[in-house]
């Protein structure tokens, strides 16, 4: 007496398969680090001349950086040396840097603080100078959810207000998408970037020892 063949292997419903499908695709991340990686293999850091970067952890929160560019032709004031001090306090909240240039008579900060639980990021940018031609005033709230990102923007830039904004969002677990868009009052410029990015997976190598 032959007993009846097994049933054939169930599908995955509709469900299952999508839920499957939305678990791989993950936050893209802020629009302003989807190139870095690209700029890591294409820009290589040459300079001129002499540098020194004199790093010191004065805690698990604080640290301080002194920087010394002397004999160069790459700085864009026409200047051949530089000294900048850094000053950096970070925890798991956010962040606060001041960087003073004594040559330039520029201090610029930043100050990045997570709101409501971690779902957004607030961020103020600040640079003043002796002469007041690149002061600026910037402020940018960051907020996401699952599979993208978004960032609005506001302040003050030359002179002027500035407007801007960007979005990303992940496609799939490969593709990247996004673009971002600025207005700059004080001479009535409207910039655009758009994006598109494919990681590709790590190949797997396979050995065997007998």
């Amino acid at each position: 007496e032959s007993s009846a063949p097994p049933p054939p292997p169930s599908e995955p419903d509709a469900i299952e398969a999508a839920a499957a499908n939305a678990s791989s695709i993950s936050n893209p991340g802020p629009f302003e680090h989807a190139t870095m990686d690209a700029k890591r293999l294409v820009s290589i850091d040459t300079y001129d001349g002499f540098r020194l970067d004199i790093n010191k952890q004065l805690s698990p929160f604080m640290a301080v950086v002194h920087s010394f560019w002397l004999g160069t032709s790459m700085l864009p004031d026409g200047r051949n040396k530089t000294y900048t001090f850094l000053t950096q306090v970070a925890d798991e909240a956010g962040l606060c840097m001041a960087r003073v240039d004594l040559e330039r008579q520029s201090v610029d900060g930043r100050i990045h603080r997570a709101l409501l639980g971690g779902l957004v990021t607030s961020k103020v940018q600040v640079g003043v100078s002796a002469e007041g031609q690149t002061d600026q005033l910037l402020g940018e709230l960051d907020f996401g959810g699952a599979t993208w990102c978004g960032n609005l923007k506001y302040g003050s830039m030359g002179g002027g207000l500035v407007y801007g904004c960007n979005y990303i969002q992940s496609i799939t677990s490969n593709w990247v998408a996004g673009g971002e868009g600025m207005y700059i009052s004080a001479n009535q410029s409207l910039l655009s970037n758009y994006m598109m990015k494919y990681t590709m997976e790590a190949p797997t190598i396979e050995t065997s020892l007998d």
